[in-house]
């Protein structure tokens, strides 16, 4: 189970599309984080109240920029130049070849992830037997409530599931239900990680 941003992707806050979009909204690049992800209407988006057409058209007013429909959504320009985790995917699409391990995204996001980002931007949609979106489901993490669902969803028991996500307070949660959770620092320590767990008897994969 793979957290999206921050792990499946990563961007540092200096990039050029940080850059570019700092300076038109007037801001420091290492500004557009707290500004955007820390805004009540980024949290309001990640558990559905508001969809991510509206989330747009509120951080273009937030930075005093014109906004129309169909304009290529603020949060996808300022992530423009983010990377993918090749290591991780092709770790990923091993494991969903014999012995059939199910892949899934576990993603505090808005509700365009599935639909614009993982399919039109990126082409990896189909490489997740699941995607579980918080947006979709009204409940985010590190509320437990979305990492039971994710595992009823796979038909899985804690202890038989390995989460990574980069954010430490979701780690935790994760672990607290008794998942194999992993905290992401670059992909390279994050497989080998995975390639760990996997070796581990079932019994004392939480430890």
């Amino acid at each position: 189970i793979l957290d999206f941003g921050g792990v499946l992707v990563t961007m540092p806050h200096d990039s050029p599309s940080a850059r570019r979009l700092a300076a038109e909204v007037g801001i420091a690049p290492d500004r557009l984080t707290p500004e955007i992800l820390g805004s009540d209407d980024w949290e309001r988006a990640l558990v559905g109240e508001i969809d991510a057409e509206e989330l747009d058209r509120r951080l273009h007013a937030r930075f005093g920029l014109p906004w129309e429909a169909g304009q290529p959504n603020l949060i996808l320009r300022w992530f423009a130049d983010e990377t993918l985790s090749h290591e991780l995917l092709d770790l990923a699409a091993s494991l969903r070849r014999p012995p059939h391990f199910q892949v899934a995204v576990l993603s505090n996001a808005a509700t365009d992830l599935e639909q614009q980002i993982l399919h039109d931007k990126l082409n990896i949609l189909h490489r997740f037997d699941l995607v579980v979106n918080s947006a979709r489901v009204g409940v985010r993490k590190p509320d437990p409530a979305i990492y039971h669902l994710t595992l009823e969803r796979l038909g899985v028991a804690p202890h038989e599931a390995i989460f990574v996500d980069d954010m430490p307070v979701n780690v935790a949660a994760a672990a607290a239900l008794g998942i194999h959770a992993i905290h992401f620092q670059n992909q390279r320590q994050a497989v080998d990680a995975i390639r760990r767990a996997l070796s581990t008897p079932q019994d004392t994969l939480t430890a």
